[in-house]
């Protein structure tokens, strides 16, 4: 249901969950990488690496990650750099978070 004030994040962000919960991840992430375009928040880059993760999209799960890592960083949120660098990590050991 759309409200008329929503912003185009928010429905983007509504899209993505309404996609999630009937287990289209790639349409999720669709929605989600235009969210985080849009708003440029570190917050929308980890949503997304976390939903191309669940749609088996690790190459490109890893740079959404790494995007929200340096953003986080770069905001001084130095504990949720780290937890998302775990992230990384899990998804792939290989992969050099720093």
């Amino acid at each position: 249901m759309m409200h008329r004030d929503d912003t185009r994040e928010a429905i983007l962000k509504r899209r993505a969950r309404r996609h999630a919960r009937k287990g289209d991840y790639r349409k999720a992430a669709v929605a989600l990488r235009e969210h985080a375009a849009i708003s440029g928040e570190a917050a929308a880059f980890v949503a997304l690496g976390d939903m191309l993760r669940r749609a088996r999209r690790t190459a490109e799960a890893v740079r959404a990650l790494k995007q929200g890592m340096y953003l986080h960083r770069r905001g001084g949120a130095r504990r949720r750099a780290q937890t998302v660098e775990r992230m990384i990590i899990a998804l792939d050991p290989w992969q050099n978070a720093a």
